[in-house]
């Protein structure tokens, strides 16, 4: 059956602005590791993909900041997909401090499959079944300005 996929870690001190919070850029890279790790999770390391002559590439990327992470704080990202459609698939994610369970930030992802030289191509069977692993249609969350 479908389900989140779940990676935990904590914030770094290089992570942080002046101020003590995570940097707004850093989130992208907190996603972008939750998306690695889903894959890893289903058995597809991006490190093959790209062997077999495959990218998979972020064509937009909508973040929306809810409440500040500071240093130490143990977080979680959670990663699903809602839609496959040709070369794309779309990636949502939120991310969670794990004391309280505070939602601090939220993605949508466009996410589209390549061949090596970059021309978008339908997400291969052999990539999509395992990814169905996180495919949960019915839990999309579409960002206001893509409303």
């Amino acid at each position: 059956m479908p389900a989140k996929a779940r990676h935990q870690f904590t914030v770094r001190y290089y992570e942080c602005d002046p101020l003590g919070h995570v940097n707004h850029a850093v989130y992208v890279s907190y996603f972008e590791t939750g998306r690695l790790e889903a894959m890893a999770a289903c058995g597809l390391l991006f490190s093959d993909l790209m062997k077999q002559g495959y990218a998979l590439v972020a064509s937009d990327i909508y973040v929306q900041y809810k409440i500040a992470a500071v240093l130490e704080d143990q977080l979680e990202v959670q990663t699903w997909i809602t839609g496959f459609r040709g070369a794309r698939s779309v990636w949502q994610q939120e991310l969670y401090r794990c004391r309280d369970n505070a939602l601090l930030a939220q993605a949508v992802i466009n996410g589209a499959f390549t061949t090596a030289d970059g021309r978008p191509i339908r997400v291969p069977a052999h990539f999509r079944q395992p990814l169905e692993a996180y495919y949960l249609p019915d839990d999309a969350w579409v960002p206001p300005r893509w409303r």
